[in-house]
C-alpha cells in the first residue's frame, strides 16, 4: 500500500514525517500550480470550487509517481468536501486511476468506533507495534503544534519588526530545512531553532501595527496557492495577525476532541448558533471573539462557490451593522492574477489603518480636553 493524500499547506511535511517515522511509504504531489490547476478543471465539473479541482491534480500525479490509496478528509452537510470522495473515485476511475479510499470523515457523520477503525487501517502496513505507532502519533502532533507557534508568533511580531521581512524569512527557512528533515527529533530541533531565530528578530515596540483576524474556508485558510499567499502579504504589509483555522485546528476538531469529551461542539452564539455543513458556524464564532478582542478588522476568505462561507458572509454583514466589525470578504477563483486581490487587501488595510491614526487623534484631544477632532464620528 502506497499512500498519498492532496497538496494541503504543511500536509506533505508532516505526513512526510509521520510516515517515515513508522515505516510507511507514501508519494507526495508536487505543490499546487496553475498548471495543476488547469488540468483539475479539466477533468471536473464546472460549477465545484477551487479545492476539488487542486485535489484531482494532485491526486492524478500522485497515481503517476506510483500511489494507489488515497487518505482524504471528508465533512458533512452542504459542504461539497462530504461528496468529494465519491465523486474524486467517479472521476479518477473513469479516467484509468483506480484507487484505494480511506475516508476520514466527521465524527458526526460515522461515529467514533468507525472513524477510529480507519485510522487504524491508515497504518495498518506498519511494522511497528501499536505503542510505537502512538507515540509517533503524539510526537507528529508536537510538530504540528511547534509549527503552529512559529506562524502564530512571526504573525504577530511581524507588525513590529525593524527590518521588514525578517519574520517571514524564517517561517519560509523552517519549512525549507523540514523537507529534509529526517525524522521527528530532527523537525522539532528544526522548529525550536528557528522559534529561537525569530525571538532574537529587531523589535519597534514602539510601532502600532493593525491586528487582524484572518478566517475562512479550511482548505484556502492553510493551502497558499489558493488564497495567493495572503499570509506573507500581510506580513509584507507590517500587519499583526491571527490565524487559528490550522491543519492541527482541523486535527482537533476532527480526530482528538471528539475522543476526549462529549461537549466539544462549542457554544453556540446568537448569529449562528447551529452547525450548517462545512466550517461556517466557526466562521461566525471568530467574528464574535473578534468584537470582544477588539481587533481592527477581520479577513475572510473562501473559494467561489463555497456555500457554508457565503452563509458566514451573509451574517457577517449583520455583525457590521450590529457589533461595528469590519470585514473584508475575499473570494478566489480559478484566474491566476494576482493584482486584483492585492489591491482590495491593501485598500482595506489603509483604510483600517487611517481610521486608527484618526481614532488615536481623538483619544488623545479627549485626554486634553480638546474639541473632538471626529465631529460625529
Amino acid at each position: 500500500m502506497k499512500i498519498t493524500f492532496p497538496h494541503i499547506g504543511d500536509a506533505h511535511l508532516i505526513g512526510r514525517i509521520f510516515f517515515s517515522e513508522i515505516g510507511i511509504e507514501i508519494v507526495t504531489p508536487g505543490a499546487n500550480t496553475l498548471k495543476g490547476l488547469e488540468t483539475g478543471s479539466g477533468v471536473s465539473p464546472d460549477e465545484i470550487c477551487i479545492p476539488f479541482k487542486l485535489m484531482v491534480a494532485n491526486l492524478m500525479e500522485a497515481y503517476r509517481l506510483g500511489a494507489d490509496t488515497v487518505i482524504m478528509p471528508a465533512t458533512m452537510g452542504p459542504c461539497r468536501l462530504g461528496e468529494y470522495g465519491e465523486l474524486l473515485k467517479s472521476i479518477l476511475d473513469s479516467r484509468g486511476y483506480p484507487f484505494q479510499w480511506i475516508l476520514l470523515d466527521s465524527f458526526e457523520a460515522i461515529g467514533k468506533r468507525e472513524l477510529l477503525r480507519r485510522l487504524t487501517h491508515v497504518v495498518s502496513d506498519s511494522d511497528k507495534g501499536k505503542a510505537q505507532i502512538l507515540r509517533a502519533l503524539l510526537e507528529t502532533y508536537q510538530v504540528i503544534k511547534a509549527l503552529e507557534r512559529l506562524d502564530q508568533r512571526a504573525h504577530i511580531l511581524a507588525g513590529y519588526e525593524r527590518s521588514k521581512g525578517d519574520c517571514k524569512k524564517e517561517v519560509a527557512a523552517c519549512r525549507r530545512e523540514l523537507g529534509d528533515a529526517s525524522g521527528i527529533r530532527e523537525a522539532v530541533r528544526i522548529i525550536r531553532n528557528h522559534l529561537d531565530r525569530l525571538e532574537k528578530v529587531e523589535l519597534d515596540y514602539d510601532k502600532k501595527p493593525l491586528q487582524l483576524l484572518l478566517t475562512g474556508e479550511i482548505f484556502s485558510m492553510i493551502e497558499p496557492f489558493a488564497n495567493h499567499h495572503i499570509e506573507e502579504l500581510l506580513m509584507d504589509m507590517g500587519v499583526s495577525f491571527e490565524k487559528r483555522v490550522t491543519l492541527g485546528w482541523w486535527i482537533r476538531r476532527t480526530v482528538i476532541n471528539p475522543f476526549q469529551s462529549k461537549d466539544w461542539f462549542g457554544r453556540r452564539n446568537r448569529y449562528l448558533p447551529y452547525s450548517i455543513g462545512g466550517y461556517a458556524k466557526e466562521t461566525v464564532e471568530e467574528g464574535v471573539i473578534c468584537s470582544r478582542k477588539g481587533y481592527d478588522g477581520i479577513i475572510q476568505v473562501f473559494p467561489v462557490g463555497c456555500m457554508p462561507e457565503i452563509v458566514a458572509k451573509a451574517v457577517f454583514a449583520r455583525m457590521m451593522r450590529e457589533k461595528k466589525l469590519s470585514v473584508l470578504t475575499v473570494i478566489y477563483d480559478e484566474m491566476g492574477g494576482e493584482a486584483g486581490y492585492i489591491t482590495r487587501i491593501e485598500a482595506f488595510v489603509d483604510m483600517l489603518e487611517r481610521r486608527k491614526r484618526e481614532r488615536t487623534k481623538q483619544e488623545k484631544a479627549k485626554k486634553e480636553g480638546k474639541k473632538s477632532v471626529l465631529p460625529g464620528y
